[in-house]
């Protein structure tokens, strides 16, 4: 099996080519290419014909970029190796050897990436550029625009009738309030869709705002195939790529706080309102199930609607203390539930394999 796109511009050096990317990017927005690539930019009629020098240099749909997101995107992978002149775009530990014994394996997801995070590099894709509805997966970029809010954790709000846009949800009543930190265990833990709409009060009562505020933020990283038009995912016009999603997905599995809710098997919450306590247990059965006891969890997000599928982002490693072989797997569309965490699985001890 093949990686995906075949006409990214650069050299492929077979059916397991690498492709080094730098996803650590600031939270809010990415630097502008140096000066050295934006003289080679000029000199390249490619390059030039692949990413749009008007839209922040953004990959061109339909073009030699393929799934690339930018410019730089394409200098992190690529461009380093071929110019000295473009090193300050090289992973800070260059990925020394990746062979993979064997084809990589047959999974039930419409598009999947592996990412090695340690170097940046991709380890394999397919259809990482097809935008796809992302469901539940919307709330790491719900979260996050919440946590930089300024609010603290410890506020109070209260969830609504109006939040409870169907889905997975906090069974409440209308009123019932929580702490920020409650809201945010039961976004992340549970995908609770009220939950995640109750969240977006920390920023405006508009949740129109809130939603502009998510675009924005996309924009800032240069996301041109990701939308949001809601905050939970309950929307099928919610849509990104694998590899945007990547990226995301990332930048939000690196915070200590989004880190501490994704990593949680069950959490308790109170009910302010009430002095009761709710349980929630994760939507990321790799956290819990039995069949994954050999597996560490590093952060993890799930999703779920008729028209996608279930989706999966995860941060998995072989060995709890094991950083050297950290992945970053994006798998959309598969089957079941249980399939998503089936696939994830597979394609990590395959990259594992090869890695070693």
């Amino acid at each position: 099996m093949e990686m995906t796109n075949r006409n990214l511009i650069g050299t492929w050096t077979g059916a397991f080519a690498l492709m080094a990317v730098a996803l650590v990017f600031p939270v809010t927005a990415l630097a502008a290419p140096n000066e050295a690539l934006l003289d080679l930019f000029a000199s390249r009629g490619d390059l030039r014909a692949a990413f749009d020098a008007d839209r922040g240099y953004q990959a061109v749909p339909g073009s030699g970029a393929g799934f690339l997101i930018d410019l730089e995107d394409w200098a992190y992978q690529y461009g380093w190796k071929e110019y000295p002149s473009l090193l300050a775009y090289a992973p800070a530990s260059p990925l020394s050897s990746f062979a993979p014994t064997r084809p990589v394996p047959s999974v039930t997801s419409g598009a999947f990436i592996v990412i090695d995070r340690t170097s940046g590099q991709i380890l394999v894709a397919q259809n990482a550029d097809r935008a796809w509805p992302i469901a539940s997966l919307t709330k790491l970029m719900t979260a996050q625009i919440a946590l930089d809010s300024g609010a603290s954790l410890s506020d109070v709000y209260s969830v609504k009738a109006e939040d409870d846009v169907g889905g997975a949800k906090l069974y409440v009543n209308s009123g019932d309030t929580f702490t920020l930190d409650g809201l945010l265990y039961a976004t992340l833990v549970g995908s609770a869709n009220n939950a995640a709409n109750a969240i977006t009060r920390t920023v405006t009562s508009d949740k129109a705002a809130f939603v502009n505020e998510m675009n924005l933020r996309a924009r800032a990283l240069n996301l041109s195939r990701t939308t949001y038009v809601d905050p939970t995912g309950i929307e099928v016009e919610n849509v990104s790529t694998a590899r945007e999603l990547a990226r995301i997905a990332d930048i939000a599995f690196r915070r200590p706080d989004i880190h501490r809710y994704t990593t949680t098997a069950s959490a308790r919450i109170r009910v302010l309102s009430r002095g009761t306590i709710k349980t929630i247990t994760n939507t990321n059965w790799m956290l819990w199930k039995p069949e994954y006891d050999d597996i560490f969890v590093m952060g993890g997000k799930t999703g779920y609607l008729d028209e996608s599928g279930w989706n999966l982002s995860v941060v998995l490693r072989p060995e709890m203390k094991d950083e050297e072989h950290e992945l970053l797997v994006v798998a959309f569309g598969s089957d079941s539930r249980a399939d998503s965490f089936v696939d994830a699985e597979a394609l990590a001890r395959w990259a594992w394999e090869g890695l070693k």
